[in-house]
Formats: structure tokens, C-alpha cells, sequence
């Protein structure tokens, strides 16, 4: 009797900004659990923004979530990333220019990933990121070229529009944060993957971090216009619907193939800001949310394993 072919694992996660500590926090509860790192539990790994971020550490590096919790507890990673410009604290309300500055992200992650490129990883790559050159949506692989440095790749899918510039890579394009288009990877990231192992089941783990929550009085929006609306958040509001409409259907589609992990973040006294974790107290509260969600679903997890 012919053997059936092993599955492959694609691991995906959303962009959230600096609450990437709860999706770190989940992985690290699941390598507890197994005794294996998440760069040996997944064939693929995508990521959105922040998401893209973790990915280039995991695959460049070979790291576990423990050692990027490390990173980010003891040697101040976010902290580094997240340098403010020197003007008045009301410039910075107004966002005339980006609330954090770009050379120091690009210098801490150029130090972090050093030299590495997209031909060093032994495992697939998956990262979305906007060019703007292009005015299109566009997928970084292993297969993309030029062969880009995991550094520039990282750099350019965190520049958030209004929290950083936009970052020039070496093929001349200027690129912003993918989430814009693409904050959750996971269907097409899963289609990416039946590509590249045709013969093969394919098996998804999709972790969020945090849906954020916006209240809004329908009596004054009634005399909103467009800066109100903006002040209200509602980029973020169309952002959030379209990413659980994306879940909705990649769920539907592909059934128990796929496990998303996502919770309302109000429901656990977390802050909504994306830029909000870079202090001590939010820090061990987004680990804590992590280890929540895993508890929540490690039946779910365990039998997803099983089913490998």
C-alpha cells in the first residue's frame, strides 16, 4: 500500500503592530507543549506587518518565540524600533510627520539580521508589503528578486503609514507596511503553499493579535465629516471588517485545515494602540493574554497536531 503524503505546515500571522507579544506568547506556550521550536513545527511561515517582522527572525535566524520574547524583555527590541522624533508633543498629535523615526528601525534590524538574504532560509517566506512605485500590492518569497536582505524586507513591511516613513529598497521601489492590504496572510498564504507542495495536505495555524474595539456616538457622527471620521479611527473600523470577513471566508473554505486564534482585546483590559506594548506592564499583560488564548484552545491545537 502506497504511503500518503505528509502534510505540510504554513504558519500565519497577523500584523497588530507591538502587540505581536501575544502571538509570541501563544507560540511559546505551543513549543512548551511540543519540546520543538516554531522554526521546526512549520515548513511555511507568513506574516503581515509586525507578523513579516517575527517571520524574518524565525526564518533568518532559525529562532524560537522564546528567544524573540528574550529579545524584546530583556535586550529592548521594540524600544529601538520605536524611537520618536524631537518636536512638540502637539506636532506629534497632529502626525504632520511619521510618530516614529525610520534610521533607527533600519539600523536595529539591519544589526539583528545582519547579512542575511532570502537564499539563506531552508524554509518558505511569505510577506506582503505595498510599493507604492508600483501602486500595487505585492508578495515577498523566497523566489523574489533581487535577492533581498531579510533586514530590508523587515524594514519595509513595519513602515505603518503615519508611525514610520516608507523604506527604499535596493531595487530602486519605495515600500509600506502589506497589512494596508493584506493584514491577515492566511488564505492567500495557504494558496502560496499549495503551490510550492502540490502532492501534499496542507495543514494552517493562524494566530491574530487582538481585534481592536471602537465606539462610536451615531447622534454626533451625524454631523461628522472627514476629519472626524479620521479622528473616530474609521480607517482602522474598515480594516478590522475586512480582516473578519477574510477570516469568515478562508474559515469556510478551508474548514478544519485551518485554526484561527483571535480574541476581542477590550475583553481583556488590553490597550487598542498598535504602538502600546513598549513598556514593562503592557509587555507582561500581552504575555498573559498569550497564555489566556492558548489555554482557551489547546484542545484545539493539540488535536490539530494530532491530525498532522
Amino acid at each position: 500500500m502506497k504511503d500518503l503524503p505528509h502534510s505540510k505546515t504554513v504558519l500565519s500571522l497577523d500584523g497588530g503592530g507591538s502587540h505581536l507579544l501575544i502571538q509570541l506568547s501563544v507560540l511559546a506556550c505551543l513549543e512548551n507543549d511540543t519540546g520543538t521550536s516554531t522554526y521546526d513545527l512549520f515548513d511555511l511561515i507568513a506574516g503581515s506587518s509586525s507578523g513579516g517582522l517575527m517571520t524574518c527572525l524565525i526564518l533568518g535566524h532559525r529562532w524560537s518565540a522564546h528567544r524573540i520574547i528574550e529579545k524584546i524583555l530583556h535586550e529592548k527590541l521594540l524600544e529601538k524600533i520605536m524611537a520618536k522624533h524631537h518636536f512638540s508633543r502637539l506636532m506629534s498629535k497632529l502626525q504632520i510627520r511619521p510618530k516614529y523615526q525610520g534610521i533607527p528601525k533600519k539600523l536595529t534590524l539591519q544589526k539583528e539580521l545582519g547579512n542575511l538574504r532570502l537564499s539563506s532560509l531552508d524554509k518558505q517566506l511569505f510577506i506582503p508589503c505595498f510599493n507604492l512605485n508600483q501602486d500595487q500590492l505585492e508578495i515577498f518569497t523566497n523566489d523574489s528578486q533581487p535577492d533581498f536582505l531579510l533586514s530590508e524586507i523587515a524594514d519595509a513591511c513595519t513602515a505603518a503609514p503615519s508611525y514610520y516613513p516608507p523604506v527604499l529598497l535596493q531595487d530602486g521601489g519605495w515600500r509600506i507596511d502589506g497589512g494596508i492590504g493584506m493584514n491577515n496572510p492566511g488564505l492567500s498564504a495557504y494558496l502560496y503553499a499549495q503551490k510550492c507542495w502540490n502532492q501534499n495536505p496542507i495543514k494552517m495555524l493562524s494566530i491574530g493579535s487582538g481585534w481592536r474595539s471602537f465606539i462610536v456616538n451615531g447622534t454626533k457622527a451625524c454631523k461628522y465629516g472627514g476629519l472626524q471620521w479620521s479622528a473616530q479611527g474609521i480607517a482602522s473600523i474598515i480594516l478590522r471588517e475586512k480582516m473578519l470577513a477574510n477570516v469568515r471566508t478562508t474559515t469556510e473554505i478551508l474548514g478544519n485545515q485551518v485554526l484561527y486564534i483571535n480574541h476581542y482585546l477590550k475583553d481583556y483590559d488590553m490597550p487598542d494602540q498598535m504602538d502600546s506594548a513598549n513598556n514593562k506592564i503592557i509587555q507582561k499583560k500581552a504575555l498573559d493574554i498569550g497564555k489566556r488564548w492558548y489555554a482557551l484552545h489547546r484542545e484545539q491545537i493539540h488535536q490539530w497536531l494530532k491530525d498532522q
